[in-house]
């Protein structure tokens, strides 16, 4: 196999790739534009962070691809550089005359970036779970959390309870008895209390934004030493991931009216699912990302919950490793669940989820990486 960086002149190859998965049954595909839709616009000179993709071919066609999204990590106030890995595709998954292709592929990745992190994989049963536990990267779960707002349709509609028999049963006697919309009623009080407690939001100000600007900068700068271990998040860096152009992420900028400063931001973002394996047809609200001081990220959360409520979302969720940001989820009355989104790191990264920096102290978001795949 020659492994190496795609071109233009490669694009037909990936799609031809593609079509061979997808008659082997594999729904998955590489897309065939690895650039960001804001990198070209937002991302300056030199600046690391951009996709590209690499490629496995054997001098007839590609057998195996994976992105590398080049991003800047803060450990402890210093600036590491390292690689996400996005979407590793092997056609080994359905033609075992070409498995070891994602395992050279791999190999030159680790050459050329020693520390690379992946977000997602699934759940045990899942390849790409099990292919990054053969190769012994470190891993966890990053928490989840989650806020019924219309309970009686949650009730009916997450496939989870329509998967299993009884708690099927038992969501349909909940949804059709009244308890949902009573339910429905007490969670909502339960999170106006729980937010009054850090101040209430009438104290502050809230607006959407259409990007990010200095203003981000200086909550980066003002905000990191509260972080042992996150992602970069300047407004450079931000405007790629979430670029303007994509109204799809809504950016909510939060500041203080008294103090007349920032507390921070949250980005948020909704669907109407479809037929979704998770979420059946709900109406489905995610708290993305978002960066503050660890004492203002309650504020933040129950901007990010009330402007998605106000939507009218059914259900909202959210992925958050860093103890602050847990505590403000379960402070504004969201719930923990179990989770298959994990965080992996390759044996030659940086010591992350060890005794010096376990998960608790690494800010991990669901909108990390390169932004969000299926809750968008």
């Amino acid at each position: 196999m020659n492994v190496r960086f795609a071109g233009e002149s490669d694009i037909v190859a990936i799609a031809r790739l593609n079509s061979r998965l997808k008659e082997g049954g594999r729904q998955d595909e590489m897309p065939l534009d690895p650039a960001l839709p804001g990198e070209a616009e937002f991302r300056p000179e030199g600046f690391p962070l951009f996709r590209q993709m690499l490629i496995a071919e054997d001098g007839q066609e590609v057998r195996a691809a994976m992105m590398l999204c080049h991003h800047n990590v803060y450990i402890n106030g210093g600036k590491l550089d390292f690689c996400w890995t996005k979407m590793p595709l092997s056609e080994g998954i359905v033609n075992v005359k070409y498995s070891l292709a994602i395992i050279q592929l791999m190999k030159k990745a680790l050459d050329y970036q020693p520390f690379l992190m992946g977000l997602g994989a699934g759940n045990p049963d899942s390849e790409g779970y099990r292919f990054f536990v053969k190769l012994k990267w470190r891993y966890q779960s990053i928490p989840f959390f989650f806020y019924p707002v219309k309970v009686g349709k949650v009730l009916r509609g997450l496939r989870y309870f329509k998967d299993n028999p009884m708690l099927h049963y038992g969501a349909l006697f909940g949804a059709y008895s009244g308890a949902g919309a009573g339910l429905s009623q007490m969670l909502n009080l339960r999170r106006r209390i729980s937010t009054k407690k850090f101040g209430s939001l009438s104290h502050n100000e809230v607006s959407q934004v259409e990007g990010f600007d200095d203003w981000a900068d200086r909550i980066f700068a003002t905000s990191i030493d509260d972080y042992p271990v996150a992602i970069r998040s300047d407004a450079t860096s931000l405007n790629i991931v979430y670029p303007p152009s994509d109204h799809r992420y809504i950016r909510l900028r939060v500041r203080k009216k008294m103090k007349k400063q920032d507390a921070g931001w949250i980005v948020v973002a909704s669907k109407q699912m479809s037929n979704n394996h998770y979420f059946g047809d709900l109406n489905v609200g995610t708290l993305v990302d978002g960066f503050g001081r660890s004492e203002d990220i309650s504020l933040l959360v129950s901007a990010g919950l009330d402007h998605l409520i106000g939507t009218g979302v059914d259900l909202i969720v959210a992925n958050f490793s860093h103890a602050a940001w847990m505590e403000a989820c379960r402070s504004a009355g969201m719930f923990s669940g179990p989770s298959n989104y994990q965080i992996f790191v390759s044996p030659k990264g940086m010591p992350l989820l060890n005794e010096t920096f376990p998960l608790h102290r690494i800010h991990l978001a669901r909108g990390h990486s390169d932004g969000m795949d299926n809750l968008i």
